[in-house]
């Protein structure tokens, strides 16, 4: 892990040398990793239009094996083979710039240089935001990228809690953190919105 924080470190310090802030260096840091993952992205979001594709059957299940669970999560299993749909997919979206927070955390604590890199309203991105607006942030985008990606509306009580978490673990990090989650988050919804729209034009089109 140590090994991961000294790397990012180097990175920081290269997009540093050249904007000369280091709150910026993590914006422009963030995006790069975010460019990173679209592959991963792509299949994401992939395998969640075929869950929402195959949402109404999934229904359908839900209903007729309404009093026995076990039946139910035989036949749901069974439905996401025959689609090949991965139904876990989607959870990487989530995991793959979480992945980035620890050795982040880990860099932001160890290098000098951040104890005193001040952006915007915070003094010093090492330490939590003085004003909570971070952690709002965080809670706000956390729930609005994973609203968008929600294939059903039971999902919804998950992503609030999920929100919830995120901002409250935000409350407690470095500042740094949390402006790449941020950053992480608004990127991500702007991802699904064109996502979104390519698919809605695709559809009129056919």
């Amino acid at each position: 892990m140590a090994t991961i924080a000294m790397y990012l470190g180097q990175l920081l310090e290269f997009i540093h040398h050249y904007v000369g802030n280091y709150g910026i260096a993590i914006i422009i840091f963030t995006i790069l990793i975010r460019i990173l993952l679209l592959p991963f992205y792509i299949q994401q979001m992939s395998t969640m239009k075929k869950m929402k594709e195959i949402q109404p059957l999934v229904e359908e299940l839900q209903k007729k094996y309404a009093k026995d669970p076990q039946k139910l999560n035989m036949e749901t299993m069974k439905l996401y083979q025959e689609k090949k749909v991965n139904p876990f997919g989607g959870c990487l979206r989530m995991l793959l710039p979480l992945i980035i927070l620890w050795p982040l955390f880990t860099m932001l604590r160890t290098y000098p240089a951040f104890s005193t890199a001040s952006f915007l309203w915070m003094h010093s991105l090492a330490q939590k935001d003085p004003y909570y607006i971070i952690p709002i942030l965080a809670t706000v985008t956390t729930y609005i990228s994973s609203a968008m990606v929600a294939t059903d509306k039971s999902q919804n009580s998950m992503n609030i809690m999920m929100s919830i978490f995120m901002g409250w673990v935000t409350v407690s990090l470095p500042a740094g953190v949390g402006i790449y989650w941020v950053t992480s988050n608004i990127f991500q919804i702007v991802q699904q919105y064109i996502f979104m729209r390519e698919t809605n034009t695709a559809k009129g089109e056919s």
